[in-house]
């Protein structure tokens, strides 16, 4: 049995709604799935309709030893049954603390329905109380989604250090996959903090990062997961990816192993081919040029444009693309290389003004190395940074 927890100390950032749509998809591929709602709130019930307060759920599971199995809602949507939270679950933190091994509680209830289920999914509160960490002692995969926001990415660390934690005193193995939500294709922060948490975090991002749409929120109003609430939606799509991705991990991690830069370049080709981010800088040789060609409207192309020429020795066997402001961080979009004498040439034009970048070199995205010019960007990832007609 798989038991993935959906955790952030952060509120606001998609962890119910992930809940909710992860264990649809589940439900829709076959797997018998069990979402328990671990949060007092009760909004993983709420968003399937089923809040309830006269009904059994997890904290007389936990604090009356109450069987876990006669709590379960049964069908709820596709192939889910649900363990629901009332507000009485706001107490039950006394209780665990009380006991003389708070941790293993849940994971010992789960393991009387065992046989039942492929999939356990557990909706964490939005804080790493006890019940937090109870729900993650029983994992063996922990999700945390993050929302495009310098305070959802100041949790991770704390997070990790509690799943490490657990994962030595008990000898357990944790996985720990971050998941980007409520991608806005409009902003240029969306790119920045994207490529910032590819930066920080590349081993543990899911490539399947959901986006925001209203029709989410309309979805839990009408109590349904979005694949049931709209087929046609961008974030049933986005779920659907999701679901696939735990799939394969879970039955093959080695399986789904990509190319390191290969997520975060279909990102941004799916986020939004027309957003700009922030990038590194580098050494560039610029003259004025009115060169009709190879920048876009975007870039006030009835400015004076500057002819900007890059150039990097020893890189003449090496897969070297550019990407920044000037080109909507599209890796070599209206860039022109030339191979010549061990050097590598990238030429390209754009109006006067200050541009960040970064190198593309075998599918790593790095700071220009002949670029000491570097500005730190709100992730704490320092882009190159690029002066032109200056």
């Amino acid at each position: 049995m798989n038991i993935v927890a959906i955790a952030n100390q952060k509120g606001g950032c998609g962890k119910t709604t992930t809940a909710i749509n992860l264990a649809a998809g589940l439900g829709e591929k076959g797997l018998r799935t069990l979402l328990v709602d671990a949060d007092p709130q009760g909004h993983a019930s709420l968003g399937l309709g089923q809040r309830k307060q006269d009904k059994r759920g997890l904290y007389e599971v936990l604090a009356l030893d109450f069987p876990l199995a006669e709590a379960i809602i049964m069908n709820v949507t596709v192939g889910v049954d649900l363990l629901p939270a009332t507000i009485s679950l706001a107490a039950v933190e006394h209780v665990l603390a009380d006991m003389p091994k708070h941790e293993p509680q849940l994971a010992d209830h789960l393991q009387t329905v065992e046989s039942i289920y492929d999939f356990v999914i557990i909706d964490c509160p939005p804080s790493l109380n006890l019940l937090s960490i109870s729900a993650i002692r029983a994992a063996n995969r922990v999700i945390v989604p993050i929302d495009m926001s310098l305070f959802a990415i100041d949790g991770i660390e704390h997070l990790s250090e509690a799943v490490d934690s657990l994962s030595q005193e008990y000898g357990l193995d944790i996985e720990i996959n971050i998941l980007p939500t409520l991608v806005d294709r409009c902003t240029r922060l969306c790119r920045e903090f994207l490529l910032g948490i590819w930066e920080r975090y590349r081993e543990n991002i899911l490539p399947s990062p959901i986006h925001n749409t209203v029709r989410l929120k309309e979805a839990a109003c009408a109590g349904q997961p979005i694949l049931h609430f709209d087929k046609a939606s961008i974030a049933t799509r986005d779920y659907q990816g999701l679901t696939d991705e735990i799939i394969r991990r879970s039955t093959d991690e080695k399986s789904t192993v990509q190319a390191e830069a290969s997520w975060l370049i279909n990102c941004i080709d799916v986020i939004a081919q027309s957003l700009t981010l922030s990038s590194p800088t580098a050494t560039a040789n610029t003259k004025e040029n009115n060169h009709p060609t190879s920048i876009s409207e975007k870039n006030n192309c009835s400015d004076t444009l500057h002819r900007v020429e890059l150039t990097y020795k020893n890189y003449i066997n090496r897969n070297l693309k550019l990407a920044g402001e000037f080109n909507n961080w599209i890796p070599d979009e209206g860039i022109e290389t030339i191979q010549k004498n061990n050097t590598v040439h990238k030429i390209f034009f754009a109006p006067a003004g200050e541009y960040q970048y970064r190198l593309i070199i075998d599918g790593k995205w790095r700071n220009d190395p002949t670029n000491p010019d570097q500005i730190l960007n709100p992730l704490g990832v320092h882009n190159s940074m690029l002066h032109v007609g200056r």
